[in-house]
């Protein structure tokens, strides 16, 4: 096995520990959580409507702080995943010290629309990362297609 696919494994390994911890995660799983789609350059989960989520209660619609906590994981997710990618040479260990440190420093959420929907989609990439930041952009959308709200968001990766 040569450099190039030792390097590629252990971040394939990584990605799969960190798909690993998201559903370990009670909140996530309380929440119905489940990742679609976890790449160095994007990230895609989704979750049913439930009646537990729901913030207004007279139109059922979905509770802001629930949308704002799926971008932010959305962000944060692929904040991390782009840590495994760009640090091909870091130790396993080193590499859970980043992500295990990684939080959010900011955080943008402008909801267009009502949160109706039998499931929606979230879904973020970055658009900058550098050694110790790294800025993120999500989406959340329902399953008719509706863009529902917008984040951006910054997270520390030590």
């Amino acid at each position: 096995m040569d450099d190039k696919t030792t390097k590629n494994s252990k971040q394939e390994i990584m990605l799969q520990q960190l798909s690993g911890a998201f559903t370990a995660i009670p909140f996530n799983r309380m929440l119905g959580l489940h990742l679609d789609e976890l790449r160095a350059d994007h990230v895609t989960m989704d979750f049913d409507m439930k009646e537990d989520l729901v913030g207004n209660f007279l139109r059922g619609i979905l509770h802001g702080g629930v949308i704002s906590s799926v971008l932010d994981m959305a962000g944060g997710m692929a904040a991390m995943a782009y840590a495994i990618h760009k640090n091909p040479d870091k130790s396993v260990e080193e590499l859970v010290g980043i992500i295990g440190k990684t939080s959010t420093v900011d955080l943008h959420i402008s909801y267009l629309s009502p949160g109706i929907g039998k499931k929606f989609i979230a879904k973020a990439w970055l658009t900058k990362s550098g050694k110790k930041i790294s800025f993120a952009r999500m989406e959340l959308t329902n399953d008719e297609d509706t863009l529902i709200a917008t984040g951006s968001a910054t997270y520390l990766l030590k």
